[in-house]
C-alpha cells in the first residue's frame, strides 16, 4: 500500500513529506542541483522502509531547470566540464551557509527528539556533509554520487564523523562529477573515523538498482 504523501512547507522550504510522522527514524532527501523534491518521492516510496520521509525543494531557482541549494554559475560550471568530470574540493559556493541554516531548521522541527539519517543526491551530497560538519546532527549520512567542497574549511573538522555510519556511492563513468571526487569523498570521511560503506558502480551520474538496494539495506541498520 503506498505511503501516504503530503506537501507542506518546513523550516522555511517548500517539502514533501512521505510515511508517517510519528516514526521513530526520520530521513531527509537532498535533491541535486537542476532536480525538484517530486523527482525523489518515487524512488523514497519504493524503499518500503518504515520511516518519515522529508524531500524539501532547495530554495533557489537553477538554470535553465529546477532548483539549487546555493547559486551556480552555469556557463562557468559547462565550460568547466569540457575538460572533464569535475572534483570541486576547492569550490566555496556562495550561499552555502544560507543553505545549512535552512537545513538546520528543517531538521530540528521534524528530528528534534528523533533519530535522523540524511541522504543527499549530487550538491545535496554536498550539502548534507557540510551541515554535519559544522555540527549539525544526523545519526547517519548516505552521499550518493557527491564530493568535497570547500575542503580548507571541512578538512579541520572531519573528527565529526568519528563512528558516524556513512554510506557513500559514486559512477565510475561519471561525467559529472568525477570519480576520483567520489573517492576523495570517501577517504575523508575515513580519516574522519566515520564507518564508511564504499559503493563504486559501472554507471554515470545516477542513482542506480544497486545504489538503491545498498541504501534500503543501510536504513534497515536503523
Amino acid at each position: 500500500m503506498k505511503l501516504p504523501e503530503h506537501r507542506c512547507n518546513i523550516g522555511g522550504l517548500s517539502a514533501i513529506t512521505i510515511g508517517d510522522p510519528g516514526a521513530k527514524i526520520v530521513v531527509v532527501v537532498l535533491h541535486g542541483r537542476m532536480m525538484h523534491a517530486a523527482d525523489l518521492a518515487p524512488f523514497a516510496h519504493a524503499l518500503g522502509i518504515s520511516v518519515y520521509f522529508v524531500i524539501p525543494d532547495a530554495p533557489l531557482p537553477a538554470m535553465p531547470s529546477g532548483r539549487t541549494w546555493w547559486p551556480v554559475d552555469a556557463e562557468a560550471r559547462a565550460q568547466a566540464l569540457v575538460n572533464g568530470a569535475a572534483d570541486l574540493h576547492a569550490l566555496d559556493p556562495p550561499g552555502r551557509s544560507v543553505a545549512r541554516g535552512l537545513l538546520a531548521s528543517l531538521c530540528a522541527e521534524v528530528a528534534s527528539d528523533k533519530r535522523l539519517v540524511l541522504v543527499g543526491f549530487s550538491q545535496g551530497g554536498m550539502l548534507a556533509m557540510d551541515y554535519v560538519l559544522h555540527g549539525g546532527r544526523a545519526d547517519a549520512l548516505a552521499l550518493l554520487s557527491s564530493t568535497r567542497i570547500a575542503f580548507c574549511d571541512w578538512q579541520p573538522r572531519l573528527a565529526c564523523l568519528a563512528s558516524l555510519p556513512v554510506l557513500i556511492t559514486h559512477g565510475r563513468a561519471d561525467v559529472e562529477l568525477s570519480f576520483t571526487a567520489g573517492e576523495g569523498l570517501r577517504d575523508a570521511a575515513i580519516r574522519g573515523g566515520a564507518d564508511v560503506t564504499w559503493l563504486p558502480f559501472d554507471g554515470g551520474h545516477e542513482i542506480p538498482l544497486m545504489v538503491w538496494r545498498a541504501l534500503r539495506q543501510f536504513l534497515r541498520r536503523f
